[in-house]
C-alpha cells in the first residue's frame, strides 16, 4: 500500500502536524488557507502523490499544529516549512499554496528561493497589491480582513458562534457538496479552540504589519520570485476579471516563467475544482526543466 500517514516534527518553536502521502523522490508541499486545515487537500493529495511524496501540514497555529510564541508572520511560517522539508531529507520542493497558504508560499519563495523548485498559487494576488487596491466593493467582500485585524474583538465575536461565522464563508460549498458536512464540522472544531482561533486572527493582523512591510521593501529593492510560477484562480470568485497572470508577471524575475488560468469555480479551488487543480499542476510540472534538490 502507498504511504499515507499523519506525522509530526518539531521545527523552530512549534510542532507541525502533517499528512504525507506517497514515497516518490520529488517532494510537493501543500499549504492550506483560512478557515481550513490540511484537510482542504483531501481530494488533491492522493492524485498528486503518484511518483511523488506529497506533504500537507497544518500551518503554525492552525489545526493540530502547535502555537507560536513569536507570532504568525509569513516569514516565520515559511521558516517552519523550510525546517519541515529538511527534516524530511529534502533541500527543496514544489510548493502549492491556497489563500493564506499561498501568501506563505510567496514569502518562502522570496526569502529562500533555492528551496522552491516550482510555485503554484491558488486564488491570490500579492499582499501588497491587495492592500493598495481596496475600494468599497472589495473591502465589503473582504470585511473579515479588517475585522480580524482587531484580534481581541474578533476572537470574542467569532467564538460566540464559530459555526455561524464559518458557514458565512463556506455555506455555499457545503450546500454544493464540495465540502462535506463532516469536513465542515472538522473546520468548526479546529477554530473552536480559542488559542488556535486567536492564532489564525494574528495571521491576518500580521498581513497589515510585518507581512506588508516585507513585501513592500522587497518589491522596492527589486526582489522577485525566481521559480516557475503557475497562478490558478476561481472564475466565479473575487478575482474574476482581474489580470492575475499579468500582476504575477510584475512580481517575477522572468515574466515568461509565469502562466495561469481560471477554473470554473469560486474561491475554494482544492475543494470545488480538485481535478482541475490536479490537471493544471501536472501539466505545469510536465513542462518544467528537471529540478534539483531532490533527496537521494
Amino acid at each position: 500500500m502507498p504511504r499515507d500517514t499523519v506525522e509530526s516534527v518539531r521545527v523552530e518553536e512549534v510542532e507541525l502536524i502533517y499528512r504525507v502521502v506517497g514515497d516518490g523522490p520529488e517532494l510537493v508541499v501543500l499549504l492550506h488557507g483560512w478557515p481550513q486545515t490540511r484537510a482542504c487537500w483531501r481530494k488533491v493529495i492522493g492524485p498528486l502523490s503518484r511518483g511523488r511524496t506529497v506533504v500537507a501540514p497544518d500551518l503554525r497555529g492552525y489545526g493540530d499544529s502547535g502555537l507560536a510564541a513569536t507570532g504568525y508572520g509569513k516569514r516565520a511560517t515559511a521558516r517552519d516549512l523550510s525546517g519541515l522539508i529538511r527534516a524530511l531529507g529534502h533541500e527543496s520542493a514544489i510548493v502549492v499554496g491556497h489563500d493564506r497558504g499561498a501568501r506563505v508560499a510567496h514569502r518562502w519563495a522570496l526569502d529562500r528561493p533555492a528551496e522552491i523548485d516550482a510555485l503554484v498559487l491558488l486564488d491570490i494576488l500579492p499582499t501588497r497589491v491587495v492592500m493598495n487596491s481596496f475600494d468599497r466593493d472589495s473591502a465589503s467582500a473582504m470585511f473579515h480582513w479588517f475585522l480580524h485585524r482587531h484580534t481581541d474583538l474578533a476572537e470574542t465575536l467569532i467564538a460566540g458562534d464559530v459555526e455561524a461565522y464559518l458557514r458565512h464563508f463556506l455555506g455555499g460549498v457545503v450546500a454544493s457538496g464540495a465540502v462535506d458536512e463532516a469536513t465542515f464540522r472538522h473546520y468548526v472544531a479546529a477554530f473552536s479552540d480559542r488559542a488556535h482561533l486567536r492564532a489564525s486572527l494574528e495571521d491576518y493582523r500580521e498581513g497589515f504589519t510585518s507581512d506588508l512591510e516585507l513585501d513592500e521593501a522587497d518589491h522596492a529593492r527589486g526582489a522577485r520570485v525566481r521559480a516557475p510560477l503557475l497562478a490558478l484562480w476561481g472564475g466565479h470568485g473575487g478575482l474574476a476579471g482581474r489580470d492575475v497572470v499579468g500582476i504575477w508577471k510584475e512580481h517575477h524575475a522572468d515574466p515568461a516563467a509565469v502562466s495561469g488560468h481560471a477554473l470554473p469555480c469560486g474561491h475554494y479551488l482544492p475543494e470545488e475544482a480538485p481535478q482541475g487543480v490536479v490537471d493544471a499542476v501536472e501539466t505545469f510540472l510536465a513542462h518544467l526543466e528537471p529540478r534539483a534538490g531532490v533527496a537521494s
